[in-house]
């Protein structure tokens, strides 16, 4: 069995094939050759903490099987200088059970999330996308950025600023990896305005800007809340878009972004277009003209765990990387 570190992960899988990893997942699931129970959350009464475990099976092309264990608590990068979601993922051999690996889960999610954005990316925005704005600063942030000019000739980004201390290295460090403009900005409704694409990962519990602001032919990628009382796009941004989904069921318990105009009547379930994995498999239309509106909002799966576990799995047995523990 290996051990393989955050480090290693980075080291081993691109996001390029990691996205490739995430679109055949959508693919599968779609097909219902996935079998994924709803993830099991717990609160944990410090910190606003959170404990979810996810397991999960895939029977075809490519059978897995794995379990993540993950800790999501939001005010560890301020508070103790750690990051916000923490923990492991276990993968086994399909067909006799036994572990096969242990992964870091943090790298892991930050990576397979990237991924999920930059499938959403392929396949709803306009291919001329050239400015992005993207709210947060984390992990989650980068992969997504760097996701998205991995299918997108993406020019220029901006970053909203929020106080964070990690912004300045945050620029100096994407600017110099992706080779595009990145401006630290405060002004949130000019940067809005401009971009073509604009991604939402953060914590927070209210709307990041209001969709008045949004120019027609934007694509919106949502991967920050993660609570049905938290959100990140305003009930106008949510009427305005054409919306997908990484699993309807999931975002039906989740997903605060759609979960509260629906209670407020603004929309109901049936203005959901569909899910991501409809698209990618050729059965449902994704954007259909320039002028569209789309939304992926994406509460995570584990199938995407799973995939990308797997790839880095495969990868790391022939690069010899990895720590065995026995």
């Amino acid at each position: 069995m290996l051990f393989i570190g955050g480090q290693e992960i980075s080291q081993i899988l691109t996001i390029t094939e990691a996205i490739k990893a995430v679109e055949d997942g959508f693919s599968s699931f779609y097909k219902k050759q996935v079998f994924m129970p709803q993830r099991m959350a717990m609160q944990v009464p410090r910190n606003d903490g959170n404990l979810l475990l996810m397991p999960v099976f895939i029977s075809n092309p490519a059978p897995a099987l794995a379990v993540k264990t993950l800790t999501v608590f939001p005010y560890n990068p301020r508070t103790f200088d750690l990051p916000a979601i923490q923990g492991l993922v276990i993968l086994f051999d399909p067909e006799n059970g036994s572990p096969l690996a242990i992964l870091d889960g943090a790298s892991l999610t930050a990576l397979r999330t990237g991924a999920a954005g930059g499938v959403a990316a392929e396949y709803l925005a306009r291919r001329d996308s050239r400015t992005l704005t993207l709210f947060g600063v984390g992990a989650q942030g980068e992969t997504q950025l760097e996701a998205a000019c991995a299918v997108l000739p993406i020019k220029k980004a901006f970053v909203i600023q929020n106080n964070d201390p990690r912004e300045q290295k945050f620029q100096e460090r994407m600017s110099s990896k992706l080779g595009i403009e990145i401006i630290l900005t405060g002004d949130v409704v000019s940067a809005v305005r401009e971009s073509d694409v604009i991604i939402t990962a953060t914590n927070s519990r209210t709307p990041l800007f209001r969709g008045e602001w949004l120019k027609p032919g934007t694509h919106i990628t949502a991967i920050g809340s993660y609570k049905p009382d938290f959100r990140e796009l305003d009930t106008e941004t949510i009427k305005k878009s054409k919306i997908f989904v990484d699993s309807l069921e999931a975002c039906m318990e989740e997903a605060g972004d759609l979960i509260i105009p629906v209670r407020e009547g603004a929309i109901t379930w049936g203005a959901i277009s569909g899910e991501i994995g409809q698209v990618v498999a050729g059965d449902l239309p994704g954007r259909q003209n320039d002028q569209e509106i789309t939304l992926f909002k994406s509460v995570g799966l584990a199938l995407q765990d799973a995939v990308v576990g797997r790839a880095v799995y495969q990868k790391a047995l022939e690069m010899n990387l990895g720590i065995r523990l026995g």
